[in-house]
């Protein structure tokens, strides 16, 4: 599977676990958005399983590629330093579930994958092809 499609799948469950969330939780917490200690939130969304599941199948390099595109999104990025951003991913997170559990906090995960995605469009980087290994010359 392409990166394109893999970030657009996460972004519908990430945008239908979000749904969720914000139609649930006013409902079960009566001072909501503050919610107090012992109060049950519920059970989570199918889609919730279904993300997690979905990035911990992924190979270790698309996990870090979604991880950086997700952080391009909620603060930027520049171009031309995208290759150390990925290794940056990868220093900050040894070990791909880590990468995994960090998006899966992302409440507007949805959203910064959309973001990400469209500042990489704006640089005219196609995700499929980012950070591939340059071809040698013979």
């Amino acid at each position: 599977m392409k990166l394109s499609e893999v970030a657009q799948e996460v972004i519908r469950l990430a945008r239908a676990r979000r749904e969720y969330w914000d139609a649930e939780l006013p409902k079960r917490h009566p001072d909501y958005p503050l919610v107090h200690p012992g109060e049950d939130s519920g059970p989570p969304p199918p889609e919730e399983v279904r993300l997690r599941e979905l990035l911990m199948r992924l190979p270790d390099d698309m996990i870090y590629k979604l991880i950086m595109i997700m952080y391009g999104g909620r603060d930027g990025f520049n171009a031309p330093e995208l290759a150390s951003s990925f290794e940056e991913m990868k220093r900050d997170f040894p070990r791909p579930e880590w990468a995994v559990s960090q998006m899966m906090g992302k409440a507007l995960l949805d959203y910064y994958l959309t973001e990400g995605l469209a500042k990489l469009r704006e640089n005219k980087i196609d995700a499929d092809k980012l950070l591939r290994p340059a071809k040698s010359r013979k």
